[in-house]
């Protein structure tokens, strides 16, 4: 188990000092004059200041931050003061990148993961392998079809096939409309849905891999891996707010630390791979929640960003504060009830 939490805050520890990171980064490319840069939250445990910029480590390892010069001053401040290399003084649109960047390393951290898991083990076309026994008769399908699209969604992968399959709107008919491609070329089917155990299925059987794929093939599926993240993270999201998935389902670092726990006693020569995978949905999902548009979030201050620029009128820094801070409360009570309950699920 110490082996589990220690890998656990080690690799969380990446996925937020790269995100911070990349704020920096893109922020002193702008000229922005960095205070400092904190990985953690609380208080200090040690820093140095190699130049203009104070990099810290703080004792609780829950996110981080970049403070930029004068980046919550006062109006009058803004009037007065030099604010060439301010984030308040860049022009709308390097704002946004730079608030934006932090994600952006994050998703391009968990594409890369993807694109080593893949290269060492294999990547799933969608191509069916055969018809399900007792279905070939009255099957529209064919060995070899290549599954394209399911009405108006592009299929990459087998991951997309499943994802659209278990659609409620998928569920709810009796047929669909699926594209192939065949013999070279593209045909339509309306193919019938059959209901079991596990809801509807086309009956369909998939296994063809390809295994140890090239490089530019393991990065090709690695993007469609990113995108299918980002859908089923935007997904659950909708499935929170409107009631489908309930505020229980959500998981939090000390869950992490078990499903760590339980993939690395197994003792699979594969369990660093698996690891790896575990690593890069949480990396693409801290990168596609901080985009949301919730205050006291990178995508809450970009929200911020684009109410000043449809208005003309620069919201008061002492209001996004105060916004940010009752935000930020709320988010943390979020994260201390989640926490709770998986202690509690441990117990028992």
């Amino acid at each position: 188990m110490i082996f589990s939490i220690v890998i656990t805050i080690a690799a969380l520890g990446i996925m937020v000092c790269l995100h911070e990171l990349g704020h920096m980064v893109v922020a002193k490319c702008f000229g922005v004059q960095v205070n400092e840069f904190s990985v953690g939250m609380g208080p200090k445990l040690f820093s140095f200041k190699p130049g203009e910029t104070t990099y810290s480590l703080r004792l609780l390892p829950l996110g981080g931050y970049v403070q930029m010069d004068r980046e919550n001053g006062d109006a009058e401040d803004a009037q007065t003061a030099d604010m060439s290399r301010t984030f308040r003084g860049l022009k709308p649109w390097k704002r946004f990148i730079v608030l934006a960047a932090g994600a952006t390393i994050n998703i391009i951290l968990g594409l890369i993961m993807f694109a080593v898991i893949n290269k060492c083990t294999y990547v799933q076309p969608p191509v069916v392998t055969e018809i399900t026994d007792g279905y070939e008769e009255i099957s529209v399908f064919k060995a070899g079809d290549e599954i394209l699209k399911i009405g108006g969604t592009r299929i990459h992968t087998f991951q997309d096939l499943t994802m659209e399959l278990a659609g409620q709107d998928v569920q709810s008919a009796e047929r669909l409309d699926v594209t192939v491609r065949r013999d070279g070329k593209k045909l339509k089917l309306n193919a019938p849905l059959y209901p079991t155990e596990d809801g509807k299925k086309l009956m369909l059987v998939f296994g063809d891999i390809q295994r140890s794929p090239n490089i530019i093939t393991s990065l090709r599926y690695a993007c469609y891996d990113t995108v299918y993240v980002v859908k089923a993270v935007i997904q659950a999201l909708g499935d929170l707010i409107t009631g489908r998935q309930p505020v229980d389902s959500l998981s939090g670092p000390v869950e992490i630390v078990t499903v760590v726990d339980d993939m690395a006693s197994t003792g699979s020569p594969y369990t660093w791979l698996n690891l790896l995978s575990l690593f890069a949905l949480i990396t693409v999902n801290l990168g596609v929640f901080n985009l949301l548009p919730i205050p006291a979030l990178d995508g809450g201050q970009i929200l911020f960003l684009l109410i000043e620029k449809i208005t003309g009128k620069e919201i008061k820094p002492q209001v996004v504060g105060v916004i940010n801070a009752i935000f930020f409360t709320l988010l943390m009570v979020l994260a201390a009830y989640v926490t709770v309950g998986d202690v509690m699920g441990l117990m028992k």
